[in-house]
């Protein structure tokens, strides 16, 4: 009986979140792309972020450029990092941190609960595979538009080269935190929603993402440092053991 209660909690649970974050992203999360970065050419003959930072200069970031310069970055095939999301409402909010992994079509999501519980979402194209804790069953959820990007409640960035030009208010080359990144603004739609994107340029990544609501924050997405080695093997299976490819 608990773990029918627990199979019934974890399907409420992620169909909750799937149509929370669809909801939030308001149909941006149209492509969720696969992944490879910008190698910027510079005079200097000298690598890293330099290099990255000069080159970005020299294309001059802007809403007319942004697109192209965005359509050079590709995520990497492996990483491992955690990601904080925090959500506000009127009268509270909440926050949710989890430890990603991804290698090449594969995504592990382990996001503890308020009740010291983790929920585990191993996610391959458009389905995931979630289990509770070390349980050895898991329940398979397929959903339409359903991404990994979508299982981490991450606003896709690649969503900009979609935008028309018209819709984007700002794009410059930033630093944050020490990191170089492609900043991104949209202009308030008509349900005054502004979204804001800062992309990692040396790998790809989105490092923080910002969503406003009549010009109160309601969404708010930050990464930790971006570990490239490739994550253990083990990560990948389902929790008796075995190999899944998806649904």
């Amino acid at each position: 009986m608990r773990r029918q209660r627990t199979t019934y909690y974890i399907v409420g649970v992620s169909i909750l979140l799937i149509l929370s974050v669809l909801a939030l992203a308001r149909g941006g999360l149209r492509r969720s792309g696969s992944i490879v970065l910008p190698s910027v050419q510079t005079d200097t003959g000298n690598a890293g972020e330099n290099d990255a930072a000069e080159g970005l200069d020299v294309v001059q970031i802007t809403p007319a450029t942004v697109q192209p310069a965005i359509n050079t970055l590709s995520r990497p095939a492996t990483y491992s990092r955690t990601q904080r999301v925090e959500t506000y409402w009127s009268g509270g909010s909440g926050v949710s941190e989890s430890q990603v992994s991804v290698s090449g079509g594969r995504t592990r999501i382990d996001t503890p609960l308020p009740d010291g519980t983790i929920l585990h979402m191993l996610v391959i194209g458009g389905s995931a595979a979630i289990w509770y804790d070390d349980e050895t069953e898991w329940t398979v959820l397929t959903a339409e538009q359903f991404t990994a990007d979508i299982a981490q409640r991450m606003l896709t960035y690649e969503t900009v080269r979609d935008l028309p030009v018209s819709e984007i208010s700002e794009a410059a080359y930033r630093e944050l935190d020490g990191v170089y990144c492609i900043h991104v603004s949209t202009k308030e739609d008509a349900d005054g929603y502004v979204s804001s994107y800062w992309v990692n340029v040396n790998n790809g990544l989105l490092k923080q993402a910002e969503r406003y609501c009549d010009g109160q924050l309601v969404y708010l997405f930050t990464a930790e440092d971006t570990n490239l080695d490739a994550p253990g093997e083990e990560l990948f299976l389902l929790p008796d053991g075995s190999v899944w490819e998806g649904a």
